[in-house]
């Protein structure tokens, strides 16, 4: 009788005791209780193995699982993308497309400027604000703002800074025992867990709205700024502000002014970029912190401004305005007896940087502005010069005639005093063998890694074997940056998938594209490639250096000519036939090598025999374009190149 009631209260045991929850990897952790929080509402998920379930409370999360966070907090798992982003590494198929194009139609998200997501990177603590503050306007709240009192609150990035402050005031993110907030530092599953928590809090309980803002019309001296009156609304200030000296404050930030410069970002080397139009939408490049950009108008939301001949849009939370009267400097070419060094001037900082770009020839010695590296005008006198520098338009699917041990033989007896052994004094025969086989010139291969790797000496060539800053975007660049097993794979990956994949190569036709040639902002590779406005011009300049320790033997070897038009033909014979068309140069202003002058027999007029573009196993034995002269008007201008 007793066994028989034993057996008969044992499931009424077994159905009415309280459950005993298995161990998992987040008991007694830290932020235990804000994980099982957000697992019990399905946010956090796990991932199965051997019949256990793991939370990884330690691990840092990637930009698209915060994506995936956000919109699952936001029950917009089921929102309609109307517009769907074209970030270049976020494919249909992926499991975070879905997520990651609903959080961008929200406006939570961006892409960088040369339309990446990054969803695999590992997410920073001000991207995590930043992207929260999205999602917080996203639904109508604008939270308030706290000063931020951190120790290393300069090294918040200008974008991400109204957010800090934001999720700062609101308690969603805290900072560190030792008054450190840490933006670039990763964020674990634990943690983002706590900052979800808080910010569902806030979602549920949303402050009251901040107090209108409040601007000042103020008066600028190069020393003092002092603030005149008040106003409710920007425009107001705006409309108020009519004499020279006037500008716009909010949050003792300059926001208008009559005239001055607008520099990108606050803080080097961080970039902002510039949009086409104030809708801050479709860009144009991207440009480092500190760069000079001549001011033209303002709103609450975007500065337009002017670079050289290009006129765009930052917004206004990633540009600095410094009125005329208390800019201190600006960037300056100096002729000196046959060479010419570019002083540049970083309006944010207030200091110069130089590097020698090339030869001055043809320029009296003296100090020069210029806005495009090649029309200089004389601070003296006020004379105007047009010049290029060979290395800065010659095509770079020509080859170099100097051999892999001259290449070494360069870094090995140039290399600054500082730099000891580098990597760099035996790649000589790595970078011509990429030149034999993709016909990329070998000399700017390595120029480009002297370059971005400060002759080798870089923790990414050492340590990664990345010659090239690949994938070192702004802001995080060692992290980013791609890891390669040898130098060779590295020069192998720039070549193939920067330069010449199809598509979306610098070399292809392709949104990247803007001419084979180092070029500057608005030519060629230094457009997209880095934000950096010189870039281009200041790898040319150890092109030229190489070429003068070499003995001067291919500067000017040959002439160079651009397109005047959009579309040039490049053809097979000097004469206009349907069936000898072998390729289009797409843009306005691409350079040619011309190797010499041809005039036809039809009476066409002058054609140039020009360097075929031979590239992903094309070999066109000869190329011909027309110049002018004829019946199709004028296509090419021989580019003046300095002696």
């Amino acid at each position: 009788m007793k066994k028989w009631l034993a057996l008969f209260l044992l499931p009424f045991v077994l159905l009415f005791s309280s459950p005993v929850n298995a161990a998992d990897d987040i008991t007694d952790h830290y932020f235990e209780e804000d994980m099982r929080k957000l697992i019990d509402l399905g946010y956090l998920k796990g991932t199965v193995k051997d019949g256990q379930t793991f939370y990884e409370p330690d691990r840092a999360v990637t930009r698209a699982e915060f994506a995936a966070f956000l919109v699952r907090v936001l029950e917009a798992q089921n929102l309609e993308v109307i517009n769907p982003k074209s970030f270049s590494d976020v494919k249909e198929g992926a499991w975070y497309y879905n997520v990651v194009q609903q959080a961008a139609e929200m406006n939570i998200v961006n892409g960088t400027p040369d339309g990446k997501f990054l969803p695999n990177a590992t997410i920073s603590r001000e991207a995590m604000a930043s992207m929260m503050n999205g999602a917080f306007e996203y639904k109508g709240i604008k939270l308030p703002e706290s000063e931020l009192t951190f120790k290393d609150a300069s090294k918040i990035q200008s974008w991400a800074l109204l957010s800090v402050k934001r999720m700062v005031s609101a308690k969603i993110i805290a900072g560190y025992g030792d008054n450190t907030f840490r933006p670039q530092d990763e964020a674990t599953r634990g943690t983002t867990s706590a900052f979800l928590v808080r910010m569902m809090g806030e979602l549920k309980s949303p402050p009251p709205p901040p107090p209108v803002p409040n601007f000042y019309l103020a008066t600028v001296t190069a020393d003092a700024t002092t603030k005149v009156k008040e106003y409710e609304t920007y425009e107001e200030a705006k409309a108020a502000a009519t004499q020279s000296n006037h500008v716009v404050l909010k949050d003792n930030k300059v926001v208008y002014m009559k005239s001055g410069i607008v520099s990108p970002a606050q803080i080097y080397p961080h970039a902002s970029t510039l949009y086409t139009s104030s809708a801050l939408s479709a860009n144009h490049f991207s440009l480092v912190a500190g760069t000079e950009t001549e001011f033209i108008d303002a709103s609450e939301t975007w500065v337009k401004v002017k670079y050289n001949n290009t006129t765009g849009y930052f917004k206004m939370n990633q540009a600095t305005l410094h009125p005329t009267v208390t800019v201190k400097g600006y960037s300056y070419y100096k002729a000196d007896n046959g060479k010419l060094t570019h002083y540049t001037y970083n309006v944010n900082t207030n200091t110069y940087g130089s590097y020698e770009y090339g030869s001055s020839v043809g320029l009296p010695n003296g100090n020069y502005k210029s806005a495009d590296g090649h029309t200089f005008k004389s601070v003296t006198d006020g004379k105007v010069y047009d010049q290029y520098q060979y290395f800065n338009v010659m095509p770079l699917y020509t080859k170099t005639s100097y051999t892999a041990e001259q290449l070494n033989d360069f870094v090995m007896n140039n290399k600054p005093s500082t730099v000891g052994s580098t990597p760099l004094e035996t790649l000589g025969e790595d970078f011509k063998k990429a030149e034999a086989k993709y016909n990329v010139n070998a000399m700017y291969l390595l120029a480009h890694a002297i370059h971005e790797t400060g002759w080798g000496n870089s923790d990414l060539a050492r340590n990664k074997k990345n010659l090239f800053g690949l994938k070192a975007y702004d802001g995080n660049a060692y992290e980013n940056g791609a890891e390669f097993p040898t130098y060779e794979a590295s020069i192998e990956e720039l070549v193939t998938e920067f330069l010449l994949k199809p598509n979306e190569g610098y070399f292809m036709d392709s949104w990247k594209s803007n001419g084979e040639v180092l070029g500057n902002k608005e030519l060629g590779m230094n457009v997209r490639y880095a934000s950096d406005p010189y870039w281009g011009q200041k790898i040319a300049g150890y092109m030229y250096r190489m070429d003068t320790y070499f003995g001067k033997k291919e500067r000017n070897q040959f002439k160079i000519a651009a397109t005047l038009t959009d579309g040039v033909r490049v053809r097979s014979e000097a004469t206009a036939l349907k069936s000898n068309e072998l390729y289009k140069v797409a843009k306005t202003g691409t350079p040619v090598l011309v190797l010499n002058e041809v005039s036809t027999l039809t009476g066409e007029g002058t054609w140039y025999d020009i360097a075929p573009k031979n590239l992903n196993g094309v070999s066109n034995p000869k190329a011909f374009v027309y110049s002018h002269g004829g019946s199709y008007g004028t296509n090419m201008k021989l580019l003046p190149l300095a002696k």
